[in-house]
């Protein structure tokens, strides 16, 4: 029984597979199809096994595995339950595969500024008061942080801000994306910070870029916020190229132009 009194779930084995893989589709397509659904209990495993024909060490290993990616809950006493996936599962999982290939960075990044310039723009569309109320007391953190000199602070409240705006969307399936890839972005932010606190006016410069990005969402003008999204990355890619010495001439003329409809202000949480 599941804990509403419901009746555990039965189902109809698939081919014979690699373990793995083969509780893995099954337990897929009997989501997909309406079979199974967060909260329902699965067979004991004594029978789970005899059903998918495989041995009950294997089942059991391979729940434990689905139980780390969050697809399944194991409960002592009580049976195996499917869970809702949790995005920061995925994150620890994909944060594990990408540290192990440094080169895909690069490719986390190209997926992070993909999600947001779309994301910007759903933003201008459904953001309330309270997601503008977020966006405003992450700007006002980061410019308290760079007077501070504190990256720490400063890397999370970055991260606080862009993350504030993918939520605005409402767009599930993109809030998901993001939250499974946000301990990368962590890191990168903190990196960054670290990085632009030796490069003159750096930080003001980044700050300035999210004014830019936050009242062109509060002015619900879909084309500035693109644009100011877009010119905020690559003013980031700039100065982090050209260094201490060479940045601080460039990069600010590309802000300024970025900013001149909608320039920074003091942003009051």
């Amino acid at each position: 029984m599941n804990g509403k009194g419901s009746p555990a779930v039965s189902l109809t084995a698939s081919p014979k597979k690699r373990v793995f893989e083969e509780i893995a589709q099954f337990l897929q397509g009997a989501i997909v199809s309406g079979r199974l659904k967060p909260g329902d209990r699965l067979k004991p495993e004594r029978d789970l096994a005899a059903q998918l024909n495989v041995s009950r060490g294997s089942l059991r290993e391979a729940l434990k595995a689905l139980e780390i990616i969050g697809v399944v809950e194991i409960r002592h006493g009580l049976g195996v339950y499917v869970c809702l996936p949790d995005a920061s599962a995925l994150s620890k999982v994909f944060g594990t595969l990408l540290s192990m290939q440094p080169g895909r960075s690069e490719d986390v990044l190209d997926a992070r500024i993909a999600i947001e310039c779309h994301a910007v723009r759903l933003a201008c569309r459904f953001s309330t008061p309270s997601d503008i109320l977020r966006m405003r007391i992450a700007l006002d953190n980061m410019r308290q942080d760079a007077a501070e000199k504190s990256s720490d602070r400063g890397a999370r409240d970055d991260h606080e801000f862009h993350a504030a705006i993918v939520d605005s969307t409402r767009n599930t399936a993109m809030i998901f994306l993001y939250s499974s890839i946000a301990m990368l972005l962590t890191q990168s932010h903190h990196q960054r910070w670290q990085s632009l606190f030796a490069i003159s006016d750096s930080i003001d410069q980044l700050n300035e870029g999210h004014a830019a990005i936050l009242q062109a969402i509060e002015a619900r003008d879909e084309a500035a916020a693109v644009d100011s999204m877009t010119t905020h990355f690559k003013v980031i890619d700039a100065l982090l190229k050209q260094g201490p010495v060479e940045a601080a001439a460039a990069p600010a003329s590309k802000t300024a132009a970025s900013t001149r409809k909608y320039p920074g202000k003091r942003l009051r949480s």
